[in-house]
Parts: C-alpha cells; sequence; structure tokens
C-alpha cells in the first residue's frame, strides 16, 4: 500500500492549489485525485458480498490530469491521462480469470496493479445560457468517450473503456472551478467493469489577447476644405 499512501499525501499537498472555462478562456487543465473500485460491481464478488459497496479493502488510487478545449456554451472536449493503481482481482474463486486457473483465489492477487490511460472525451454542460447561466455557480454534466488502459497484469496488458460520467462543477471565479465526479467505465477486453471517483480542480487560463488588438485604430483624418 506504499504507492496508495503516496498519491493520497500529494493530493492533500497539491489541493492546497486551487486550480471555470468559457469563450474567453477556451482552454483548461484539469487535477484530479482518483479513487478506483474494481470489485463492488464484479458479478462474482456481488454474489458473495451482497451487502460489501465500496469498502476500504477493495478500492485503490490514482491522478489524472487532463487539458480541456472549450467548443462552445454547451459542449467541451478533453484528453485526460491518468495514473494509478486498481485491483482488478477479486478474493474468490473464478475459473475464467487466469490468475486463478488451479489456484483457489484466497487472497489478492496484484493488489496494487499499476495501470495508465489515456482518453478522448466529450463533456455536456447544463451551465448552457439554455438551462443554467454559464457563469452560475453549481455546474452539472455528463461526459462520455473512450479511455485506452494500460494493465501491467492483465494478459495483453491492454483494455479499452467506455465511460459514464456524472460530475459537477462548483464555480469559485472566472479561472477556477472545484470539481467532483462519478464515472461508471464498460470494460471491453479486460471485462473489468468498474467506478472511479474523482475530486479536483479545473484552471482556466487568462487568453492573452493579440497586440493588435491592443492597439487604438487610427482616426481618420479629416479634410477641412
Amino acid at each position: 500500500m506504499k504507492l496508495s499512501k503516496l498519491l493520497f499525501i500529494f493530493f492533500l499537498y497539491s489541493s492546497s492549489f486551487l486550480f471555470g472555462q468559457t469563450k474567453e478562456n477556451k482552454n483548461a487543465i484539469s487535477y484530479q485525485f482518483l479513487i478506483t473500485d474494481y470489485n463492488t460491481i464484479d458479478t462474482q464478488y456481488r454474489k458473495e458480498n451482497p451487502k460489501r459497496f465500496f469498502h476500504p479493502d477493495d478500492v485503490n488510487y490514482a491522478l489524472e490530469i487532463g487539458y480541456a478545449r472549450y467548443i462552445n456554451s454547451s459542449v467541451t472536449v478533453s484528453a485526460p491521462l491518468r495514473f494509478g493503481t486498481i485491483d482488478a482481482y477479486h478474493l474468490l474463486i473464478d475459473s475464467t480469470d487466469g490468475n486463478c486457473i488451479g489456484t483457489p483465489c484466497n487472497k489478492r492477487y496484484f493488489r496494487n496493479e499499476l495501470f495508465g490511460s489515456i482518453g478522448l472525451l466529450a463533456k455536456y454542460k447544463f451551465n448552457n445560457g439554455y438551462i443554467l447561466k454559464e457563469d452560475y455557480f453549481l455546474q452539472p454534466y455528463i461526459q462520455s468517450g473512450v479511455h485506452f488502459n494500460y494493465m501491467q497484469n492483465r494478459a495483453g496488458n491492454f483494455d479499452v473503456q467506455l465511460p459514464l460520467t456524472l460530475g459537477l462543477q462548483f464555480r469559485l471565479n472566472a479561472h477556477f472551478s472545484l470539481q467532483v465526479q462519478a464515472d461508471y467505465n464498460f470494460s471491453f477486453l479486460a471485462k473489468k467493469d468498474n467506478i472511479i471517483v474523482g475530486l479536483g480542480f479545473v484552471w482556466s487560463p487568462k487568453t492573452r489577447k493579440n497586440k493588435l488588438d491592443l492597439i487604438s485604430p487610427k482616426a481618420p483624418d479629416v479634410d477641412e476644405n
């Protein structure tokens, strides 16, 4: 658990820096601390643990940094990078899992499996001027797209996941927002659907004005004749 503790400590340190996005400030950088859970919605795990949800022993931690681009008042596209640990195996015997064949899974295998991913996502914002004002303090959104995942101990080391995300941003000012979101990720190759909860910040730097925009237009000459 050393890596998980280091990620948690880094989150506490970096959360002291408050890192919004509009047509005036179209670029944004986001940072999130993530809690990953591959066990709560595992079918076999649910049968044996019907009352166990999002248990501390079932979760791991990761970090995300992303770039987002404002398209219009309703849509933003982003490319997030994630790195951390997951626990994609459970405590039970699973004959379909290559790591359990011939070995009862009565203990965790690869409890802190490293993973990394890059995503391409589209976000629909409800603070679009039609439902809520663009500068409203509460800014709910939905998001989807695709994540390409590298998994250290999974056969093939690769997975493609489709996230369905519900999120909420709290606008602090024109450049800074607090963000919280929850993903349900459908796993197409590894067949390990999972839940990821994130908490972080969004920073939209002030857009520089072109020097030509700062030059006052010259008044036309007046012909006195």
